[in-house]
């Protein structure tokens, strides 16, 4: 059977210009529904904790569906690490169908030392990792593809503000549109919580649900 191929769809989170800095993370969980077309296909959960002084996050992405005769699977599973406000550590596999990719990432002194199918050295410390949960990701203009390690060049736009329902509440978010490597429409409360997310692929058109309440979601 033939399938088809996902390699853009983890590029599918952003956030806001109007953000502050990167900060030490707010605990919480946020879970999309992950829909194609009106249609579920999968979740994208991201759970942020904490440890002593350390900010522990878990990413993970399941998906699978068809298009056509065409069908397709997508996994992604991401540890990040951080002190404070800078990224110490990255772990993460990435599956669609039978493709893997892989990279992980640790912090040496003002730079990662990043080792990913997609590329092997050295980056700049500061850069953040396309996990896309953090608002102020927006305001860099690369970014390490979560997927594979490779530098990501970004550009975001702001549209508007829109009014999402959320878990059965109406929240002002401001939406934003991603340009790159991925064409995504992105939406962030005053906040900086993520609470939307749509795009297409091949014609495909995908939108991310929030099944949780704002209050309970990770935030910088």
């Amino acid at each position: 059977m033939r399938r088809v191929s996902l390699t853009v769809l983890t590029g599918l989170m952003a956030a806001g210009l109007m953000v502050a800095p990167v900060e030490a993370a707010t605990p919480g969980r946020t879970e999309f529904e992950i829909l194609m077309n009106g249609k579920p296909v999968g979740r994208h959960i991201v759970t942020v904790s904490k440890n002593a002084d350390t900010t522990l996050v878990r990413v993970a992405i399941d998906m699978a569906g068809r298009v056509g005769p065409i069908s397709f699977t997508y996994r992604h599973r991401c540890e990040e690490a951080w002190m404070g406000d800078q990224l110490a550590s990255l772990n993460c596999t990435d599956q669609e169908n039978r493709s893997v990719k892989t990279v992980t990432a640790n912090r040496k002194g003002n730079a990662l030392e990043v080792n990913g199918t997609g590329f092997k050295g050295n980056l700049p410390a500061s850069l953040l990792p396309s996990s896309w949960w953090r608002a102020s990701t927006i305001n860099q203009t690369n970014l390490i593809d979560s997927r594979d390690g490779k530098l990501s060049k970004v550009r975001v736009s702001r549209v508007g503000d829109d009014v999402i329902n959320v878990a059965g509440t109406n929240v002002r978010a401001g939406h934003y549109r991603m340009r790159g490597a991925v064409n995504t429409d992105l939406w962030y409360d005053a906040s900086g919580r993520w609470v939307r997310t749509a795009f297409k692929i091949a014609g495909q058109s995908f939108d991310y649900r929030k099944l949780t309440p704002v209050a309970g979601s990770p935030r910088e």
